[in-house]
């Protein structure tokens, strides 16, 4: 074999709270949310040159810390040594860095797409736990890989990598469009710093959760998302003032964790009406949409 391909869901948090352990198998974050139809495609291939190449959207990158690592785990998980080189290609539709976890989804699809390459000598969770390691280390994600490993909408029940991590996943309508309104990115690292905003996500990340779990919903994860977005004090004035007015139509958005923008849920009747809606507020953002994902991480390509 000398081409491997995987595909990731991207991911959306509603809700969350932050569990975090010296043991990065054990670190995660309980919450919900639910995979899209858009992801990260992810393949590796050999090559003969002195380093290994990293391309992103067609642009090689030096700067792909995560890729990075997922090779070096991988390597060090199966005890092999390298023999040769790698051209890896990551490629998404999705805004990156703006809360759809696709920093997650090229670490779980470029962890699969190796195993494969290697004739899997990881279980297919074997190599999603790679991949969680890889986020919770470089502290690019908690549980996003655990979301992005099963599909569709879940609740997280216990923190974790997955095969350690406990989720549960409920049922939606397979009609069913996520609606996005996108201003750019939102640096994680200076709001996780403080201390009482992070006991605030915690708070009600654990409160919303657990009044989700009594009655999972799509209908309901949508409103408790929107609860957690003013109670953990995330939510930027600007992003307040859209909340409001789509609130005046009957529109129900939360913001992305972490990203400057909002999103909500509508079936594909009323989709243009959210669309018309969400390009009021566009200015120099981006509007767009796509369907749930089911299935989760999988391996699309071995030759």
């Amino acid at each position: 074999m000398e081409f491997a391909q995987a595909f990731s869901p991207g991911h959306v948090t509603g809700l969350f709270s932050i569990h975090e352990s010296d043991n990065p198998l054990a670190s995660g974050s309980l919450g919900a949310g639910f995979c899209l139809s858009e992801g990260m495609t992810s393949s590796v291939e050999f090559h003969h040159g002195s380093e290994d190449l990293f391309i992103l959207n067609s642009e090689t990158s030096l700067e792909l810390p995560v890729s990075r690592n997922v090779v070096k785990h991988f390597f060090r998980r199966v005890g092999q040594k390298r023999k040769s080189f790698f051209t890896i290609r990551h490629s998404t539709r999705l805004p990156v860095g703006c809360g759809f976890g696709t920093s997650g989804a090229g670490a779980l699809s470029l962890s699969l797409a190796l195993n494969a390459l290697y004739g899997n000598p990881l279980s297919f969770l074997e190599a999603a736990t790679l991949a969680h390691v890889v986020e919770v280390e470089l502290k690019t994600g908690l549980g996003t890989v655990i979301g992005e490993t099963f599909g569709g909408f879940e609740i997280r029940e216990a923190p974790g990598a997955p095969g350690v991590g406990r989720l549960a996943n409920f049922s939606y309508d397979k009609d069913l469009n996520a609606v996005f309104l996108v201003y750019g990115p939102l640096s994680t690292s200076t709001v996780l710093k403080s201390p009482s905003i992070k006991d605030r996500i915690n708070l009600a990340g654990a409160t919303l959760r657990q009044e989700l779990q009594n009655d999972p919903s799509v209908e309901k994860f949508l409103r408790l998302s929107q609860e957690f977005t003013y109670q953990s004090g995330l939510l930027p004035n600007r992003l307040l003032g859209v909340v409001e007015a789509l609130a005046r139509s009957e529109i129900t958005a939360s913001m992305l964790m972490f990203g400057d923008g909002l999103f909500t849920l509508v079936p594909s009747a009323r989709l243009e009406q959210t669309l018309s809606a969400f390009r009021l507020f566009r200015g120099a953002g981006n509007v767009f949409s796509c369907l749930i994902d089911p299935e989760g991480g999988h391996v699309t390509d071995v030759h």
